[in-house]
């Protein structure tokens, strides 16, 4: 996990996919009346980032690329996640 973290542009890649994607869902949930979701459904959220982040990861075989170089499809899960999740926190 750490080799992808040296890795700066697959790393900042990942980190502001996450993020727009969060962005994304959030607003989607603001057009359906779901301004301030509760636990269940901001989990609900950050499952749908990393699905999409890894699932976009798979379309441009990104996934393959790092799996040649020994980086498991997990560090683009904890790679999508971190600004997601701090947003999450700081936005009600």
């Amino acid at each position: 996990m750490i080799r992808l973290f040296h890795l700066r542009r697959f790393r900042n890649a990942y980190v502001i996919r996450g993020g727009l994607v969060w962005v994304a869902v959030r607003l989607t949930a603001a057009f359906a009346r779901i301004p301030s979701p509760n636990m269940i459904q901001e989990a609900f959220i950050l499952g749908v980032v990393v699905a999409a982040v890894l699932l976009d990861a798979r379309r441009r075989n990104e996934d393959l690329f790092l799996g040649n170089l020994g980086i498991p499809p997990g560090a683009i899960v904890l790679h999508a996640l971190p600004l997601a999740l701090l947003l999450e926190m700081v936005v009600p």
